[in-house]
């Protein structure tokens, strides 16, 4: 059967790739608050970075707020664009390993990448995901030794998030392997190309500064080493996240320096991770270990007899967790969608006139959006202490507040031991009274 498949490799594509949309379709979306509420505030006018505290680089966003001026701004087009993204990554994917390996390897690797990528919690948008086929097309691009468009799709990866950094490593080895002051010079040229007009654009749009500030200055700098931020991971955590890498680590014995080449871009590509540990910032890395496993998969027979049942075990191993994580995600509810979610984002927008001034705390984000409001505070910053501890933040906030003074306030009740801004609750306990309460939220009017 499985050489029937390879035999036919174009109808075996699409068959994978029709099945990987099946297993998203139904499976929990992760639509995260932010990717609704940024594209929505820049379609109502308002600047990334003077008006949006952001700590990204913003192609993502221009893209979905280019997405969202054509098709509209919700949950379901949010769903559309991350599985348009996610099946084009499979389709990058494929090309590359046929491209580079055949179409048995093309094909492994694709099926080995679609669970990995539903595992690593791929299914909802976040810059890591739109890092991954950046990240394989720079690594395709210095395989054919076209530098210029290798410096060209890092600068888009870099403008996408600035982990894009932690691949200059593995680039700079297989710059090295070609001519490498020939080949290091055209590739800073297509960086060069990107960058500029970038810095042009954000300097014509009136928000250069604030964009050093927040991408740069507080993003690279400040951001990684903020009270909170540090999350490490668990042992077990790490050993089952890591596991995958061991088993291509296990074939490198085998298989040699093309396998070497991919399990460093790998490791690189997962350094996103840190500080911050979340599965879904291991994305731009699962491309390169997809097609690791399935060199080695292709390579099987090479292998020594224990090193093929260690092979076999581990892979048996990791699809059951894999499968666990399938049974316990299917048709579960969509994060950030609760049910009291939506019903105080429906009292919200029936209490208050389009485009009307509120103020949500400690809570998502994305009720702006679903109640069709804005916020109160201008420029809108995210509620963490990494953010709202920053010299004058809270200050500009409150004077803000008191500004618009907004007939309403959603919060959200405190748990034990979060984050709460001090200068900010004490302004609304003084001038705001409970109205309602909705699931987790209390709903306040001005007194």
């Amino acid at each position: 059967m499985l050489r029937t498949l390879f035999r036919f490799g174009k109808p075996a594509f699409f068959l994978i790739l029709i099945l990987h949309l099946v297993l998203l379709f139904n499976l929990k979306f992760t639509p995260w608050p932010e990717m609704l509420l940024w594209p929505y505030l820049i379609l109502k006018g308002w600047l990334p970075y003077q008006d949006i505290a952001i700590a990204h680089t913003p192609v993502l966003l221009a893209d979905l707020a280019i997405f969202g001026k054509i098709f509209g701004v919700g949950l379901a087009q949010l769903k559309v664009y991350t599985w348009i993204l996610i099946l084009a990554t499979d389709a990058i994917v494929y090309f590359v390993a046929k491209k580079l390996w055949n179409v048995k390897t093309a094909l492994l690797a694709l099926a080995f990448y679609i669970p990995l990528q539903i595992f690593y919690d791929g299914n909802g948008l976040w810059f890591d995901l739109a890092l991954a086929p950046l990240a394989l097309l720079i690594y395709y691009c210095l395989k054919k030794e076209n530098y210029l468009w290798a410096g060209i799709w890092w600068g888009i990866a870099f403008f996408t998030k600035q982990t894009a950094f932690w691949f200059l490593f593995p680039i700079f080895v297989l710059l090295i392997k070609g001519n490498l002051f020939t080949g290091l010079k055209t590739f800073i040229k297509g960086i060069f190309f990107v960058l500029v007009p970038g810095f042009v654009i954000f300097y014509a749009l009136g928000f250069l500064p604030e964009f050093l500030f927040w991408a740069v200055r507080f993003g690279i700098g400040k951001l990684p080493v903020s009270l909170g931020q540090i999350h490490l991971p668990t042992v077990r955590q790490f050993f089952t996240a890591a596991f995958p890498l061991a088993l291509i680590i296990l074939a490198k014995v085998r298989l040699g320096k093309p396998s070497l080449t991919l399990i460093f871009w790998s490791v690189f590509g997962a350094l996103g991770v840190f500080p911050r540990w979340e599965l879904f910032h291991f994305q731009p890395a699962l491309p390169f270990v997809a097609v690791a496993l399935a060199t080695a998969a292709v390579g099987f027979s090479r292998f020594k007899v224990s090193e093929k049942a260690i092979f076999l075990l581990g892979l048996g191993l990791f699809s059951i967790v894999i499968a666990r994580q399938l049974i316990r995600d299917w048709r579960a509810e969509d994060r950030f969608f609760e049910k009291d979610t939506l019903a105080v984002s429906a009292y919200a927008k029936n209490h208050t006139g389009e485009n009307e001034e509120i103020f949500v705390l400690n809570a998502w984000d994305n009720i702006y959006a679903l109640s069709e409001t804005i916020p109160a505070t201008r420029p809108w910053v995210p509620h963490l202490p990494w953010y709202l501890e920053l010299p004058g933040v809270q200050e500009g906030m409150v004077a803000d507040l008191s500004e618009t003074s907004p007939n309403l306030i959603v919060m959200r009740e405190y748990e034990s031991g979060v984050y709460r801004p001090l200068l900010i609750n004490e302004f609304i306990s003084k001038n705001y009274e409970a109205e309602g309460q909705i699931g987790r939220y209390r709903v306040l009017k001005k007194k």
